[in-house]
């Protein structure tokens, strides 16, 4: 009996040690906000380009910023729309008007339909998971530092 007791026990610290391994292999270092602001600065001018029937999941990062992944959550891009959207951050779900060959880029009059109102998009770059990570991790700490205040 003692030795099944070690066994499990044994065999639940090994799982307990793999899976906190598993998970400091996922942090990221956080930035700090100038690094933030340059990062966004960088990624304000990119001009990349997304089939728009490929995207399957978005997350808002503030009212003029969010993140869509395409065609898997390992394949993120970065989007900024032209003027802000106090409904972004509350969306369900999102549109896409791509005006030529499905591909919505940040030329030619393609856009994102929001709760009915249509906003152009001003530019996409293709991220890292890293990189779209470390993004969203920012926010998140930007939103439970105004939730504290």
């Amino acid at each position: 009996m003692k030795l099944r007791f070690a066994h499990y026990f044994f065999g639940f610290v090994l799982l307990a040690g793999g899976l906190t391994a598993i998970a400091e292999e996922n942090k990221v270092d956080p930035l700090s906000d100038p690094a933030y602001k340059e990062l966004i600065a960088s990624f304000d001018k990119s001009k990349d380009c997304i089939f728009s029937r490929t995207i399957n999941d978005w997350t808002a990062l503030d009212d003029q910023r969010l993140i869509v992944y395409a065609p898997t959550k390992k394949r993120p891009y970065y989007i900024k729309l032209v003027q802000r959207s106090l409904e972004l951050k509350f969306a369900h779900t999102i549109g896409v008007h791509s005006r030529f060959d499905n591909r919505i880029c940040p030329y030619g009059g393609n856009a994102l339909f929001i709760d009915g109102e249509r906003y152009t998009i001003s530019a996409i770059q293709k991220l890292d998971e890293d990189t779209a990570k470390q993004l969203l991790q920012y926010q998140r700490q930007k939103k439970e530092t105004k939730q504290k205040q």
